[in-house]
């Protein structure tokens, strides 16, 4: 009985998610930076429900439809918006261009966003 409660909240929460991205997906949907782009964006709509009305009037069965396409629509845009993995350890700080070095010391910006690594330097004898 708990894990289908447990699984009935994963799945309405993934809903709500989903259709959360779809209210918000029209307001970034006709943020495009070219005219014709726009117009591309405008003319889809329209013709889907010029096709749709007569549709919808011809087999008004079809309306059943409209929940279904919904849940998929939700749970499919849910899953895409999902959070992507961890990304793997970043290298340690005696690594510098694949190659073991041994480091000197380490200087942080003012920040905190930046950090200079000095090496140990090997003099070689030119002679």
């Amino acid at each position: 009985m708990r894990q289908n409660l447990a699984a009935t909240r994963v799945a309405g929460g993934r809903l709500v998610r989903g259709t959360g991205l779809l209210l918000e997906s029209p307001a970034v949907w006709f943020d495009v930076p070219t005219v014709g782009a726009l117009l591309v964006r405008i003319t889809v709509p329209v013709g889907v429900l010029a096709f749709a009305g007569p549709l919808l009037t011809r087999a008004p069965q079809f309306v059943y439809a409209v929940p279904a396409v919904w849940l998929a629509a939700a749970w499919r845009l849910s899953d895409s918006s999902a959070t992507p993995p961890p990304l793997p350890e970043s290298p340690s700080g005696d690594e510098y261009a694949g190659q073991i070095v041994r480091v000197d010391r380490v200087e942080r910006g003012p920040e905190g966003v930046m950090c200079t690594v000095h090496v140990v330097r090997e003099e070689v004898n030119g002679q």
